[in-house]
């Protein structure tokens, strides 16, 4: 084992977050961050932690994955929306609003036909890909959703999305005021037993 990380340390930087995760030797470890400073995030992450969610698996293409990278002006906007945790969202540095476009909605513009749930679980997969990038740059991450205390169409009419897109999540990032090493998962209730059953 000592061996094979020898080899792995003197093997190029990759370009791409994507190419150099290790999710089976647990690092990065993403945690939600629930504190962050103001220290600035270098773009490059940023855009590889984009590309990381752009290689997230979905059905025969579809990409439906969108992002919009949220500055102070539309931030103001949110918090005006919310003016009881304005203080709160004031100590947030990035936003990135994660929406979901796809073509098969059903009659009621939900997500509930086949291939709406489809490309429902393609964002999910790229919306971790996108924080376990950011995580092996140093950055921590917190998905959000409902606690933001703001309808998602308005959200959604912040950040100038099309009225097909719905929204996944709101990714609040930034330096995480605690090193990421020290952050601890919450204790899981499922064992790998629960979780997976062998079948002949």
């Amino acid at each position: 084992m000592k061996l094979f990380f020898a080899l792995l340390a003197a093997l190029p930087v990759a370009t791409s977050a994507w190419m150099t995760m290790s999710i089976a030797q647990g690092l990065p470890l993403r945690r939600s961050v629930a504190k962050f400073t103001d220290e600035p995030i270098p773009a490059e992450a940023i855009t590889k932690a984009v590309e990381a969610a752009s290689m997230a698996p979905n059905h025969f293409m579809s990409e439906p994955t969108r992002m919009y990278d949220l500055g102070s002006e539309a931030v103001g906007k949110l918090k005006e929306l919310n003016e009881a945790k304005a203080k709160m969202f004031d100590g947030i540095p990035g936003w990135m609003l994660v929406t979901i476009k796809t073509e098969h909605l059903d009659e009621n513009g939900g997500i509930s036909t086949k291939l709406a749930l489809e490309d429902h679980a393609a964002v999910a997969c790229a919306t971790q890909n996108f924080m376990q990038s950011l995580t092996e740059d140093g950055v921590g991450t917190k998905w959000m959703t409902g606690a933001l205390g703001i309808d998602p169409v308005e959200i959604m009419k912040v950040a100038g999305a099309s009225e097909d897109e719905k929204m996944m999540g709101m990714i609040w990032y930034g330096k995480s005021a605690k090193d990421l090493s020290e952050l601890k998962a919450p204790p899981r209730k499922l064992s790998v037993e629960d979780i997976m059953t062998k079948v002949a």
